[in-house]
This record gives C-alpha cells, sequence and structure tokens, in this order.
C-alpha cells in the first residue's frame, strides 16, 4: 500500500511541481546493485516523511537524459528495516524491479545485493 502512496506522492510532485509535498535537495548518493555502481555522487534525494526516500530522481522540468537514468526508493521504514525498488532499465520511468529488505547502516541501507546511500 506504501508503495502506491509513494508512487502517487511523486506523481502528484511532477504534475504540479509542488515542493510541498515531497522536500527534494542535491545530496551524495550511492547506487550498487549485484556489485555494479549505477549512481556514485551528487544527485537529486527526495524525502517523502517518515524515512522515505528516492535518490537520483529528476528536478521539475528537468529533461529526461539521452541515455536514461537510475534511480531508486527506499519506502515502508520500520526501525532499521525498508523495502526497495529501482528502475533496472535507465529508459524506464517506474521503479518496478525491486530490491527487497534492507537494513540501514548509517547513511546506507544494504542487503545482499544492493546499497543505497544518501548524505
Amino acid at each position: 500500500m506504501r508503495w502506491i502512496v509513494a508512487a502517487s506522492v511523486v506523481a502528484i510532485c511532477g504534475l504540479i511541481g509542488s515542493a510541498a509535498i515531497a522536500a527534494q535537495r542535491p545530496a551524495l548518493c550511492k547506487l550498487v546493485v549485484k556489485g555494479k555502481t549505477y549512481i556514485n555522487g551528487r544527485c537529486n534525494f527526495e524525502d517523502f516523511g517518515e524515512g522515505d526516500f528516492a535518490i537520483g530522481v529528476l528536478r521539475d522540468h528537468q529533461r529526461i537524459p539521452g541515455g536514461g537514468f537510475y534511480f531508486a526508493y527506499v519506502i515502508d521504514v520500520h526501525g532499521n528495516t525498508a523495502e526497495a525498488k529501482w528502475n533496472e532499465d535507465p529508459k524506464d520511468l517506474h521503479a518496478n524491479a525491486p530490491l527487497g529488505t534492507l537494513t540501514r547502516h548509517g547513511a546506507c541501507w544494504e542487503n545482499a545485493i544492493a546499497q543505497i546511500c544518501a548524505r
């Protein structure tokens, strides 16, 4: 259910361009999946509240890069665990690929296949 809510928030933000719904800011980000690094450096970070966030998302009115881009969501945060998804295909605008349950280690959320960090 929270996946639907998070997706709805992202869609609404994109449609109305409101910073009041989700706070977006630059951050130092890292996305590693199955040992391959997809994001490592400055990226857009979006805070959905209650610990839920996204990295690598585009800013309002930002053009989609020709080669696509990667992004990931950490949602359904309960203490030191959360669920995560990403857009495995850089041309996909939906985070449909599950990364499973991650555990928090400082600024990073990790499991055996993925690491998502935002500072």
